[in-house]
């Protein structure tokens, strides 16, 4: 899946943090990329940007540098709306993942002009990796190793799951995290014992002591699965696209958002195969 993930280049001075994350994935299997950019229809930033020529020599001087460091580099340019044109070029490239910026409260907020990361996630078709890119966070450097999965043991999740075992093998220890609202209500025993069920047949899957397992019974989850990252050292959040409460709260938009920041670390959005939702 991280063979070839396509990187969303938006110039601004951020890109140098965003490139520096890339060596980090090879641990995951990345060889090729394909640098895009798109030109905003009826937005002038400067004067060349009506010029896809510009921008085109500008992607082909970082790819060098890229192809420098070994990788296999393509590039490409499209004008439009970004989310619909970067998934679309996913597509026709054959990129397993989507990588973009997050800068600080206002993610891709160069990139994306006036559209938010919650365009890009509602229409991705393919998993979304999030890089915090903003000042405030002092930038990972080691190869990725430590996957958390963050999950509601519903059927959307399913693919996230997948993904986390797979990656299981190329990394270190995991950490599987699922947030309820069983503590100090009984009523929610039941939910309990089922999401615990759900993380031991994971176990099963992923092989003997593949995973530390932290099921909290309160709190808000992109706060709590922020806090446990950072306990547990984790470097690679994911969660699926889609899921019942309470986890369904942190994938929608503005609330994946709130994961990234207080993630502080890559975070994998997988959205859920059309027979799961």
């Amino acid at each position: 899946m991280f063979e070839h993930i396509l990187v969303a280049a938006d110039f601004s001075p951020a890109w140098t943090r965003l490139e520096s994350q890339l060596e980090r994935l090879r641990a995951l299997g990345c060889r090729r990329l394909t640098l895009a950019h798109v030109l905003v229809e009826g937005y002038t930033r400067a004067p060349e940007s009506g010029h896809a020529g510009h921008y085109e020599q500008r992607l082909e001087e970082l790819a060098a540098h890229l192809r420098e460091q070994g990788f296999e580099t393509d590039t490409a340019v499209r004008v439009g709306a970004v989310a619909p044109e970067l998934e679309r070029l996913a597509a026709e490239r054959g990129a397993g993942v989507i990588l973009a910026g997050t800068h600080g409260h206002s993610t891709l907020r160069d990139l994306f002009l006036g559209s938010t990361v919650r365009d890009l996630v509602r229409r991705a078709r393919r998993p979304l990796l999030l890089a915090p890119v903003h000042s405030e966070v002092a930038p990972g450097t080691e190869p990725v190793c430590r996957p958390l999965l963050a999950t509601d043991g519903s059927n959307a999740a399913r693919t996230a799951e997948e993904v986390f075992v797979q990656l299981l093998p190329a990394c270190g220890r995991g950490v599987v995290v699922s947030v309820g609202r069983w503590e100090g209500d009984p009523s929610r025993e039941e939910e309990h014992r089922e999401i615990a069920a759900h993380v031991r047949e994971l176990a099963e899957r992923g092989g003997e002591d593949a995973f530390d397992t932290v099921l909290p019974g309160q709190g808000r989850p992109s706060v709590e699965i922020g806090r446990i990252a950072e306990e547990r050292g984790a470097d690679l959040v994911i969660v699926g696209k889609r899921g019942r409460n309470p986890v369904a709260d942190l994938l929608l938009g503005s609330t994946a958002e709130a994961v990234c920041r207080h993630a502080r670390r890559l975070t994998l959005l997988v959205p859920a195969r059309a027979d799961t939702n």
